[in-house]
């Protein structure tokens, strides 16, 4: 069952989803979903000659980029790029709640993707949400911190996992 924005709110003031920065509870929650903002990090990807990465090992970050603060003007993300971004609000959930992000479609209308396959947030996650973002669009889109990039969507579990998550990506805090 997705939540709606009463629930949101009820979940919100219970201490259940907790956001740091808190959110504008007034603009950002939506009528199934809140919306989040992207951070001031970007993690840019180098052209490593050579280099393999296998998904099943666990990669140094350091290997996937040079990690770099958004400036004043913004980011120009030229067309058929890609880069990591993250959330500004860093989020904890309940373990009686699971999350998805999904695009907004204002930035969709300019081919802008912010995740592939990671839009699943688990019971009990805390952490900011990474953003893999891709402009497929035939322009430079210009990414501002602050800027909406996403909105999640609150689905209650029927039952309580038997365990929270504890995945590599637990507690991240930059892309």
């Amino acid at each position: 069952m997705i939540l709606s924005d009463r629930e949101l709110r009820i979940e919100i003031e219970d201490g259940h989803i907790k956001f740091e920065p808190n959110i504008d509870i007034d603009t950002q929650i939506q009528d199934a979903s809140i919306d989040v903002r992207l951070g001031n990090k970007l993690r840019i990807p180098k052209h490593l000659d050579g280099q393999i990465f296998s998904p099943h090992e666990r990669i140094e970050q350091e290997l996937l980029g040079d990690l770099v603060s958004i400036a004043e003007g913004g980011y120009p993300l030229l067309p058929q790029r890609f880069l990591l971004g993250q959330t500004h609000e860093k989020i904890t959930l309940p373990l009686h709640l699971a999350a998805r992000l999904e695009g907004k479609s204002s930035l969709a209308r300019l081919g802008l993707m912010i995740h592939f396959t990671s839009g699943h947030i688990a019971p009990g996650y805390d952490g900011i949400i990474i953003l893999e973002i891709l402009n497929h669009g035939p322009n430079t889109v210009n990414l501002m911190p602050l800027m909406f990039v996403g909105q999640l969507i609150f689905e209650k579990l029927s039952m309580l996992p038997s365990k929270a998550y504890s995945g590599r990506y637990s507690g991240q805090l930059q892309p």
